[in-house]
């Protein structure tokens, strides 16, 4: 693509600084080229994700859902922390975790369709796992999407979310506020080109439409029974009017029926299926593409539409309505990424967990707004009085390339033309970054003093200790048993590590960072020096003595919750820790934070499956009675919820269950995809059947 300004400035923010970014413009600005043209050459290690399976497949990604293990519930934030709330997070695996400390960029396309909560839930997921007090945990954030199109899903949720949130769309999320978006606004359309047309879907977009843009509009209100509207495209919003348009066009033909069957390999989501798995096609079926041209030819592009000539020999001939070329349509191939670490580099590497292989057509007499998304038309026919949601009439008007190929089937009011008014006051007071490349210095220095302030912040760990601590003392014998170490960590958590970094911070490093010099340094300045050697030392012991607390807590019958809590404890001294180790590598204060960065993409999880004693009952095979009575446990507890057995605990996991046979909740959770979350959910329900299975009749 040719990059302009707008493109050149965004990038400069991209490679040379770590500040969060919010990127919108209108339909047909060419967000998603810019999207593609990032993820091929920018060089940081990177995730693309998207709110629908769709919309990550078409942004060569995955869903949001799949890639943070993000639970399918309203995500109350819960836990207090130094910034804002948090929601209760649930634990990702080892490799998971790995891949979210290396990451150094977070692409989410549609953000204007990613609620609020789930917003907060990455926030606190990456703060947590990267031990880091930085919204996001310092990892970069380009958002990409205008709130004025298809806005987040909220269901029955908003009763339980409205107390917390002013509303469901992304901006109103805790972490914005706190965030310092840039925010960066493509405002060259591409798609439209007769400016009176551009005007008119600004004024809808804005919700802003007046007597003149209706009367402009409403000109384009034409009866079927007037004009041939056999070569346009109906816009729906419901899927069943869509597929019943579609169904009674293709049952008129009088021609034969073609089925084309989809070829698909090893991991590829049904609900990410980009056509149609059996598509059924006859000669003369109007068909458009939904797909661009992957040879680099250009001789279609994702909405193109054209009508089948002939079928012969399972070749499909069309002929394009736009200019009445002929063109014979090959298979195009759909990757479903994924995201994993490479053995080899130990980067983030995207790789294909599986493909879709199909002709890239879909029947084009209807289309449903939703799936219009990134779609151009020549000829388009709407009804825009049938629009539900707000957004949904400028998506539809948007579609199409000039006022002249539009037809509405009824005029458009004012009333139909609605703009959420959260949106509306958002983008009123947003403030657009001008496209100054000088400023990118500036951003550049802040970005470097908020790592190296978040370096020295400690705060993380008062709290998880205080969480943890909760669990001690909720049992009294256990208690009064360590309550000389709990005093002993307190000491060092609270005065030696927290009170000591404020006053650093507030009388060393503060006038450190005021100077204008400090990243131009060539060494290291004797009070930072000796600062690192301090936190370093203190941070080994505060590691050392809560290690040794916690294994004794281990044996004791304790909140199930506690072992989730003192799990986070430890990854987060730990790798505090290590990362302080590092740091004497360092030769300035630049490379200082890059010496730090470096340390949590490289850290390994001390995670290890604990060796258990030897003994008749727990032998490598199968206890099939065990087995048997974990099934039925599963199948019960299934029904409870209303899910599928399989999501609760799968048949692999619940193998490695009766074959380990753990007596305690920690074993439990080191259980290969077991996990802490549901150990503390439902494992003390799983404890009791294996100790009971072997005769045991106390949990500890």
């Amino acid at each position: 693509m040719t990059l302009d300004i707008h493109h050149q400035t965004i990038l400069n923010f991209l490679t040379q600084t770590d500040k969060p970014i919010f990127l919108t413009g209108k339909a047909g600005t060419g967000k998603t080229t810019f999207l593609q043209h990032i993820r091929q050459n920018l060089d940081k290690e990177m995730v693309v994700v998207a709110p629908t399976a769709v919309a990550a497949i078409n942004a060569g990604g995955v869903t949001i859902h799949s890639f943070f293990q993000v639970p399918l519930v309203p995500l109350l934030p819960g836990v207090s922390g130094k910034r804002q709330p948090q929601p209760a997070i649930r634990s990702v695996n080892p490799e998971k975790e790995k891949m979210l400390r290396r990451m150094q960029l977070l692409i989410i396309d549609e953000i204007s369709m990613v609620r609020a909560d789930i917003l907060d839930y990455i926030d606190a997921l990456l703060r947590l796992v990267r031990a880091s007090a930085r919204p996001f945990g310092g990892v970069q954030l380009l958002m990409i999407g205008d709130p004025y199109q298809l806005p987040p899903v909220t269901n029955r949720d908003w009763d339980i979310l409205n107390p917390i949130y002013n509303s469901p769309f992304f901006f109103d999320s805790l972490v914005w506020a706190s965030s310092g978006f840039l925010t960066f606004e493509l405002s060259r359309v591409y798609r439209q080109s007769d400016p009176v047309f551009i005007d008119v879907l600004n004024s809808v977009r804005n919700g802003e439409v007046t007597e003149s843009t209706l009367t402009a509009l409403n000109a384009r209100h034409i009866s079927e029974s007037v004009l041939d509207l056999s070569d346009y495209v109906t816009l729906s919003t419901h899927n069943n009017k869509v597929e019943e348009i579609n169904k009674q066009r293709l049952d008129a033909l009088q021609t034969p029926e073609h089925v084309f069957s989809a070829s698909i390999s090893a991991d590829f989501p049904s609900e990410g299926y980009p056509a149609e798995k059996e598509l059924i096609l006859k000669e003369g079926a109007h068909v458009m593409f939904i797909k661009n041209d992957s040879s680099g030819k250009k001789q279609y592009y994702n909405g193109r539409a054209a009508r089948i000539s002939r079928i012969e020999n399972g070749r499909v001939h069309v002929t394009f309505f736009d200019d009445g070329s002929d063109f014979i349509v090959v298979p195009e191939i759909w990757q479903n990424v994924k995201y994993a670490l490479s053995e080899t580099e130990g980067k983030i590497s995207e790789s294909s967990a599986g493909t879709f292989t199909q002709l890239p057509l879909r029947l084009s007499w209807a289309v449903t707004i939703h799936k219009s998304q990134g779609l151009t038309f020549d000829k388009l026919v709407v009804d825009a009085g049938a629009a539900f949601a707000a957004g949904q009439v400028y998506v539809a008007l948007s579609r199409c390339r000039s006022l002249e190929g539009l037809v509405l089937l009824r005029p458009v009011t004012a009333a139909s033309v609605m703009v959420a008014p959260a949106v509306k006051a958002f983008m009123e007071h947003a403030s657009i970054n001008a496209n100054d490349i000088s400023a990118v210095d500036a951003f550049r220095s802040n970005s470097l003093r908020e790592a190296l302030i978040d370096l020295f912040d400690f705060t993380m760990l008062s709290e998880h200790w205080e969480m943890t601590l909760r669990f001690i003392r909720a049992n009294e014998q256990l208690s009064r048993l360590v309550q000389q170490q709990i005093e002993a960590i307190s000491k060092l958590v609270q005065a030696d590590l927290i009170k000591v970094s404020v006053n650093f911070h507030r009388q060393e490093l503060t006038v450190l960072l005021d100077d204008p010099g400090v990243w131009s340094m060539a060494s290291l300045p004797e009070r930072l020096i000796k600062a690192i050697g301090y936190f370093s030392s203190k941070l080994y012991e505060c590691t050392y003595k809560i290690d040794e607390l916690l294994t004794q807590c281990d044996q004791r019958s304790l909140d199930p919750d506690f072992h989730l809590a003192s799990a986070r404890l430890r990854h987060y001294v730990s790798l505090k820790a290590g990362i302080f180790l590092s740091l004497p590598q360092a030769t300035n204060p630049e490379s200082l934070v890059s010496t730090a960065a470096k340390a949590v993409s490289e850290y390994r999880s001390k995670k290890a499956e604990p060796k258990q004693a030897t003994s008749p009952k727990k032998r490598a095979v199968v206890e099939s009675g065990l087995y048997d009575k974990l099934l039925e446990w599963r199948a019960d507890l299934a029904q409870q919820r209303n899910v599928q057995p399989y999501t609760i605990v799968s048949d692999i996991v619940l193998t490695q269950v009766a074959q380990k046979m753990p007596n305690t909740l920690t074993q439990l959770s080191q259980i290969k995809n077991f996990g802490q979350a549901k150990a503390s959910d439902f494992g003390t329900d799983i404890i009791r059947i294996i100790l009971a299975n072997s005769g045991t009749s106390q949990l500890f």
